[in-house]
């Protein structure tokens, strides 16, 4: 069920007439049964299988509370259930990709037909839910949670549908304590309409109407002119941005206006003076979770340089691998590694938040430095999403920008400037959180404002909502 869907819209608004009429008790069954609704209006046997894997790991939940209330250690508990949703994501994802790689590397035909004779489809939110139900027996192990936490609140921690399709990834400690506390108020209920808006502009307007434009590029790489190639890679990194930053939006929105709070995943990252910075404000959940879940465990930074530069180079390829079973996506990922370790090389000193030295020529330079370096990764994201022939594809790119004088002129490019402008708007907010505040004190005119404007505009852009790009993953 797409957030910019007739579905959703019918779901939420009844959701929340209902919500908000009965007592506290009936709240979080409202809820539940909500979140179960849209999981399953997607695929029935996706619902039963979800249902299936939370209830394993609540069982094994209980069994590591067992231990923690008996003295006994449980870390060899903890490994087998990591391994246990590992597997799940493993044999649903990669499989596939682990049967082409053994064909290659063993040249035998047992591992095509393996491939082939198989069809596998892939659970919706795979990647997210396992993520967070990892996190969730991690934070059992490491005492955050100490006390039981109730089936009823188990299932919808995992299964709270603003965040339940992409993310963000919630962590235990930051919506549990609030589940029983719903809050709202006349300014949460103005965030939340402002957050709706906001997304639904970004997905909607921008990331769809950008992807019409880029597309016919992509399906012939190559072939175009190279200005052509660098407007329509920048123009995909404004894509993947509005989409997933809008699909936030939205799903924060929808909690606000449901009494909850869930964590922002975007900071106005095309702003960033470093890369490091630029990680730190781009998909911060999943960035923070690599870094608490997998970064830290391998040693972090504690062993030395030169192992802690191969442990963010490591977690920045599983980063990569985690967006999709494709060898494109890991050399996105490691092509992220090398260039945080390289500017740490560089640089010697943590940049994360700073807001830049020297003048302000060097600052901007250094943004647009950083802002380039990401656009280049784009090259291997597309490739990711392009499937098998990904090497070949990223290699077709590459080569168009060497027809400088040469090659076919993208269609509608002065639109995708205007559109790519708005991007940087929009990331101007977001690193200046100021600037947002003082949009939402005059909300009780730009809201209305803001929705005839945003009617009119999905009058001319809307095509009846895209699917979200963080949807295949």
């Amino acid at each position: 069920m797409l957030f910019n869907s007739l579905p959703f819209l019918f779901l939420f608004l009844v959701t929340y007439l209902i919500y908000w009429n009965v007592s506290a008790h009936w709240k979080k069954r409202v809820l539940l049964v909500s979140s179960i609704l849209f999981y399953g209006y997607s695929h029935i046997a996706f619902l039963i299988h979800f249902l299936l894997v939370i209830g394993i790991n609540y069982y094994f939940s209980l069994k590591l509370w067992e231990l923690k209330e008996k003295g006994e250690s449980t870390g060899r508990l903890l490994k087998w259930v990591i391994v246990l949703n590992a597997i799940n994501l493993a044999f649903f994802k990669y499989y596939y990709f682990v049967m082409d790689s053994m064909s290659s590397l063993t040249e035998m035909q047992l591992w095509q037909k393996l491939g082939t004779s198989v069809e596998i489809l892939l659970p919706l939110a795979i990647s997210f839910y396992t993520f967070q139900l990892i996190a969730l027996q991690v934070d059992i192990h490491r005492d955050l949670i100490p006390k039981r936490i109730g089936s009823g609140d188990y299932f919808l921690f995992i299964l709270f549908f603003p965040q339940l399709i992409a993310g963000p990834i919630m962590r235990s400690t930051d919506f549990l304590p609030k589940l029983d506390h719903p809050e709202i108020d006349r300014d949460r209920m103005k965030q939340g309409i402002f957050l709706l808006l906001f997304g639904l502009f970004k997905k909607s307007v921008l990331a769809d109407s950008i992807a019409g434009i880029v597309g016919p590029l992509y399906l012939e790489p190559g072939s175009y002119h190279a200005a052509s190639t660098y407007i329509a890679m920048f123009g995909f990194a404004c894509q993947v941005y509005c989409d997933f930053s809008g699909y936030t939006d939205i799903a924060r929105g929808s909690a606000f206006l449901l009494g909850y709070e869930i964590p922002e995943n975007f900071r106005g990252p095309f702003l960033s003076f470093s890369f490091r910075e630029f990680w730190g404000r781009w998909h911060v959940t999943l960035s923070t979770w690599l870094r608490d879940y997998i970064y830290i465990p391998l040693g972090g930074s504690r062993k030395g340089e030169f192992r802690s530069q191969w442990n963010m180079f490591l977690t920045m390829c599983l980063g990569g691998l985690w967006h999709g079973a494709n060898i494109a996506f890991v050399l996105w990922g490691a092509y992220l590694g090398l260039i945080l370790a390289v500017e740490r090389l560089v640089e010697r000193r943590p940049t994360l938040g700073v807001q830049g030295s020297g003048s302000v020529w060097t600052k901007w330079i250094r943004v647009i430095l950083t802002l380039n370096l990401f656009v280049f990764s784009g090259i291997f994201f597309r490739g990711g999403s392009a499937g098998k022939n990904a090497v070949s594809f990223m290699l077709d790119l590459v080569s168009s920008y060497g027809n400088i004088f040469t090659g076919k002129i993208l269609s509608r490019w002065e639109e995708l400037l205007l559109f790519i402008l708005i991007t940087l708007g929009l990331n101007a907010l977001q690193y200046h959180p100021n600037l947002m505040s003082k949009l939402e004190k005059r909300s009780t005119i730009l809201i209305p404002i803001f929705s005839v404007i945003l009617l009119l505009l999905l009058g001319v852009f809307g095509d009846g909502g895209g699917e979200f790009i963080y949807f295949q993953f």
